[in-house]
């Protein structure tokens, strides 16, 4: 069961990290907390500040049947939007998997694995978010916390288990229902089918949105877009 075990530490590198490294000592659901990161990363080795204050945790999954990187990613963003609704923060998805706040990042995701073939071995499901942590002043134009948006600190225990308690739940719910959970992705999504957005100084228009890839219609004819970085930089 997600979080029935959780493990917390003062400093690690990478909660990430650890967890692919000790994955064999480690059972199906259990949780890698760091009060801080050295080194966190995110998405296409992007640097990921992570001081005191934030919540930095990975979920371990040993998974028998859903073997789908992708379903683990939507697993995770759609319960923190959750999460955050309820604490009365209206944020959404830019694509794939990052938590924004008015254009501002509040949390990130990073999901890994280990396989052996087709079988994983292990799943890794790294969360980020700015709770109370204090923001760099050369990042405060493009991220935010919790803190800022509530004007009052939250207990970072507190939000943990909401936020596990609510993949639990959405576990339960969408593992036989996979296609209902991609579609609440979808919703949450700043991207939309149809929408027509600017992609290297022209036009384009998005034919199908995947959870790894984007499709465009472009005047050139039809674009695969995998990165992120390649869509939004």
């Amino acid at each position: 069961m997600i979080g029935e075990k959780i493990y917390t530490f003062e400093t690690l590198e990478s909660t990430n990290t650890y967890v692919l490294k000790n994955h064999s000592v480690l059972h199906d659901g259990d949780v890698v907390v760091a009060l801080e990161q050295t080194s966190g990363r995110g998405r296409e080795n992007r640097t990921w500040h992570s001081p005191k204050g934030g919540l930095w945790f990975s979920v371990a999954f040993k998974p028998k049947n859903i073997k789908d990187l992708n379903f683990y990613t939507k697993l995770a963003s759609v319960s923190l939007l959750q999460v955050l609704k309820d604490i009365k923060i209206s944020a959404y998805l830019k694509w794939p998997n990052d938590v924004y706040y008015k254009k501002k990042k509040l949390a990130g995701i990073l999901t890994e694995g280990i396989f052996d073939g087709e079988l994983p071995i292990v799943i890794v499901v790294g969360i980020g978010l700015n709770v109370n942590n204090e923001i760099p002043i050369e990042l405060k134009d493009v991220a935010i916390s919790i803190k800022e948006i509530k004007k009052k600190e939250y207990p970072l225990d507190e939000i943990l288990m909401l936020v596990l308690k609510k993949m639990r739940s959405n576990w339960e719910k969408y593992k036989l229902t996979k296609g209902v959970l991609t579609r609440l992705w979808k919703k949450a999504l700043d991207l939309k089918e149809g929408m027509r957005i600017n992609f290297h100084g022209k036009e384009a228009k998005i034919y199908k949105i995947l959870p790894d890839r984007l499709v465009l219609s472009t005047p050139d004819g039809f674009r695969e877009v995998t990165s992120a970085r390649e869509l939004y930089d």
